[in-house]
């Protein structure tokens, strides 16, 4: 290449990436396995009153102490947990969560920020990403959304852009960029859809809702960037003896037992000794693949299944009783 050829390269030729370079890129690793992958931006999202909050607490809890989630293995991370709508009541959850689980949360493990960041405000962005990188937080929680862009149109596709662009932004100063930024919303007046523009849902690489049936708060994931998308939990709110708060924990008695005892069922008979993918486990079954991965989640909550391979390639087992 001539020197002329060379002044005219496009600013952007520098940071192309060859097929070489692509080998060199790390593969995609779990913080919590088969919930949230490192170095993503994620939403949970669902009605007032339904336990997102809880939900989300859990999962920064897990995250700051390295306890599994639900069973589910966990990266031990510093974790911040920004309490838009105030701190008040984030003691008596911490009381519960410590008593509840048996595991406490140490001074510099976890931190509280009990005020909003207005994400559209360029010095409070600003501000909180300095923080974020001080503090080598590699899971942040935003708690909620609506609190965090005050003065925005969350029904404004450009608005909207703008937050999930600034999660983004956030997550690049977690450390190495491997950190998770999640974001807790609430649903529209229908109760079952995320409220505002759809540029939120769209720009996020992971997506969790959150409903009710009867008592049991389902957690459903709608969107994953890589790997498996399904993903489903039937947890409660159980109060701890001594507290005044309560704890998520799975809710045993009212999962759907038929499918998962028929999945099981197969499983033992075919697969006892050897174990199975989750794809040859699937067609073997006889079941379609969204009531299959449901009997699957089913299994893995109730820990008569683990996963002896990676996230990225699960191979099932029986479970050690």
């Amino acid at each position: 290449m001539n020197a002329e050829a060379a002044s005219d390269k496009p600013v952007l030729a520098d940071v192309l990436l060859t097929r070489s370079a692509l080998l060199t890129l790390p593969d995609p690793e779990p913080l919590i396995d088969d919930v949230l992958d490192q170095g993503t931006t994620a939403l949970l999202y669902g009605p007032w009153g339904v336990g997102k909050s809880f939900i989300a607490y859990d999962w920064t809890a897990s995250v700051a102490t390295g306890r599994p989630w639900q069973g589910r293995r966990t990266e031990q991370r510093k974790a911040l947990y920004v309490a838009a709508e105030g701190a008040y009541g984030y003691k008596g959850r911490t009381d519960a969560w410590e008593v509840g689980w048996g595991t406490k949360i140490l001074d510099g493990t976890l931190d509280i920020l009990p005020r909003p960041v207005n994400l559209t405000n360029v010095a409070d962005l600003r501000n909180l990403a300095a923080l974020i990188e001080w503090g080598g937080y590699a899971f942040v929680a935003l708690d909620t959304l609506a609190r965090c862009m005050v003065g925005a149109d969350e029904n404004s596709a450009r608005d909207c852009g703008m937050v999930v662009d600034a999660l983004h932004r956030l997550r690049q100063h977690t450390p190495g960029g491997r950190g998770v930024v999640l974001g807790v919303h609430h649903t529209g007046k229908d109760g079952k859809t995320f409220r505002g523009s759809s540029a939120f849902e769209a720009g996020a690489d992971t997506v969790y809702s959150v409903t009710l049936d009867g008592a049991v708060i389902v957690l459903d994931r709608e969107k994953r960037k890589d790997g498996t998308k399904a993903d489903i939990h039937r947890l409660k709110l159980a109060s701890v003896d001594g507290t005044e708060s309560v704890i998520i924990e799975v809710s045993r008695g009212e999962t759907n037992s038929g499918r998962g005892d028929k999945l099981l069922s197969h499983f033992k008979s075919h697969f006892c000794d050897r174990g199975a993918y989750a794809t040859q486990l699937c067609e073997s079954s006889g079941m379609s693949k969204a009531t299959f991965y449901r009997a699957l989640s089913d299994l893995l909550e109730r820990g008569e299944l683990i996963n002896a391979g990676t996230d990225k390639r699960p191979f099932y087992k029986l479970a050690t009783k």
